[in-house]
């Protein structure tokens, strides 16, 4: 039997279009109202340990704001932002596509359906002619291949009051880790309260320059979650650095100007060291999912 024959029988699971469309639907339905647990968290033992007045009068604001969020189903923010998703597609898997030719059509779908379903603002438009394309989408959707029988994604609503503080920098490769850290602490003193701090950083090193772009994106996914053994002391050293620029929250001045920090990493060329920064206000709507 040839080789290409034996791949062809290996049992591969059938995911239907339905499957994805209700995953992502109750995701962005979730995000928009509600913040997770473990970011919650966070919010919460940043006002607890907060040293300024101002500073904790905004964070009180802030959880005032979520609870009102959860219980009256108001938008988290007025901004309801711009879907970024994440897929991670099983190698054992094939999505039965029926009504749709493509998986960014079946996922603006359920953008649609969520974002007209739940009254959010539509904020995406056309360019450079800037048309409302009146349903916020399309969506930013990412795909890469894992081994397995499943299908991960993560939803991210970005508004752009932090999306537009984004920066990337082409280090030179003897660039040391203190650079780094300046240079994310240069982002948000720049950025200043226009993200509506505390925020929460995603830092990508490395690959290419859209490569590096992408994973400080994807490293937001992991805002408040197990830290990595290797890149622990460095995200340490960027929150502490951070917290001393004294932006506060609402940048009124205050203790916590950052909550937490993540890194991804990827090999990069000799001759070069990408490095970017995403910046997340307090409202970090994630959510991961399973398919």
């Amino acid at each position: 039997m040839k080789l290409c024959d034996t791949i062809w029988q290996i049992e591969m699971r059938m995911i239907k279009e339905k499957e994805i469309i209700e995953k992502v639907y109750l995701a962005i339905e979730k995000v928009s109202f509600s913040l997770e647990p473990h970011i919650r968290k966070l919010i919460y033992d940043a006002r607890r340990m907060e040293k300024s007045i101002y500073g904790k009068e905004v964070l009180n604001a802030i959880v005032e704001n979520i609870k009102i969020a959860e219980e009256k189903k108001i938008p988290l923010c007025q901004d309801t932002g711009m879907v970024v998703l994440f897929f991670e597609i099983g190698s054992g898997t094939k999505i039965e596509f029926e009504r749709f030719e493509s998986l960014q059509e079946l996922v603006d779908f359920a953008v649609k359906g969520a974002y007209t379903d739940f009254y959010l603002r539509k904020s995406v438009v056309s360019v450079p002619d800037r048309k409302n394309t009146m349903d916020n989408t399309p969506s930013i959707l990412w795909c890469e291949s894992i081994p397995g029988d499943s299908i991960r994604f993560s939803v991210l609503i970005k508004g752009f009051g932090s999306e537009n503080t984004s920066r990337l920098k082409m280090f030179l490769p003897s660039t040391e880790p203190d650079e780094i850290v300046e240079f994310v602490a240069d982002c948000v003193k720049k950025a200043g309260a226009n993200p509506c701090p505390p925020v929460f950083i995603g830092i990508g090193m490395g690959g290419t320059a859209e490569k590096a772009m992408y994973l400080s994106k994807k490293a937001l996914v992991d805002i408040g979650r197990k830290k990595r053994f290797d890149m622990a002391d460095l995200e340490k050293k960027i929150i502490s650095r951070v917290n001393q620029l004294g932006i506060g929250p609402g940048g009124l001045g205050g203790t916590f100007t950052c909550l937490d920090a993540r890194i991804r990493t990827f090999p990069t060329h000799i001759a070069g060291f990408p490095v970017a920064v995403s910046i997340s206000c307090w409202a970090h709507r994630m959510h991961q999912g399973i398919i």
